[in-house]
């Protein structure tokens, strides 16, 4: 499991204070709205499910003279509880997937830079590798999920050539801003480097942007990239890899 760098936990809890000082929203309900802090904490929680854990966290964090280290000491408490093996997912290489997606035949494609090697997941030296991952991965599918229909993606890094070149372009085509999902990695992983390190100058830029804005809007619009969501049919994956 990797263990995230602690300016990463900063950083949303920096943008969940500002988010409440231009609002009329209190941090409580910021940090569950707009932040992936719950992700990171593997709690199962929301407005609707309460859980005793977050109860500790918000009341430790509120009490805190220093709410940075509070949630990031409370970050590496929970690290060593197992997550659900319910969550868990079958990775190929940098790839996995979720199937069915919300109860539909829609297939969600995820990425996780779990690069071993001294080049970039992303680089050129490693394109090939990451085309072979995807091959491997729309096999198994094909082979363990016959009733697919389509696929769907939902990321940052389709702001990315070099994530872009890894798929059909009929795919890529498809692919429409949806804003910024502040409670997903989705939206967070383009501050995230490899082994969990802090993308810097990114983070710092992040920041400063905040420091400036008077608005929810303005402050979303600090991310560096918003989420972009492709969707076409598998049987495009299939061809594109040759299956």
């Amino acid at each position: 499991m990797i263990q995230y760098a602690k300016e990463f936990l900063i950083l949303q809890v920096r943008f969940a204070q500002k988010i409440a000082e231009v609002s009329d929203q209190t941090l409580e309900n910021v940090l569950m709205d707009h932040t992936m802090l719950r992700n990171l904490f593997n709690l199962r929680v929301s407005h609707d499910i309460p859980n005793p854990l977050w109860d500790e966290f918000i009341e430790g964090l509120c009490g805190s003279d220093n709410p940075e280290d509070w949630t990031y000491n409370f970050y590496l408490q929970q690290m060593t509880v197992k997550p659900d093996p319910s969550d868990e997912r079958r990775f190929f290489g940098c790839f996995s997937y979720v199937y069915p997606w919300r109860g539909t035949r829609k297939l969600r494609l995820h990425f996780e830079n779990r690069e071993t090697s001294a080049h970039g997941a992303l680089s050129k030296a490693r394109m090939t590798c990451r085309k072979s991952e995807l091959s491997a991965m729309f096999e198994y599918i094909q082979a363990n999920h016959p009733d697919v229909e389509t696929v769907r993606g939902g990321s940052w890094l389709y702001n990315i050539h070099a994530y872009l070149r890894l798929f059909p372009p009929d795919y890529i085509k498809t692919a429409a801003p949806v804003g910024y999902e502040t409670q997903f990695w989705a939206l967070w992983g383009q501050f995230v480097a490899r082994s969990g390190f802090i993308r810097q100058p990114a983070a710092t830029q992040f920041l400063e942007c905040l420091d400036e804005q008077e608005t929810v809007e303005h402050c979303l619009r600090c991310f560096p990239y918003q989420v972009l969501r492709p969707e076409c049919s598998i049987e495009t994956f299939y061809n594109f890899y040759n299956l």
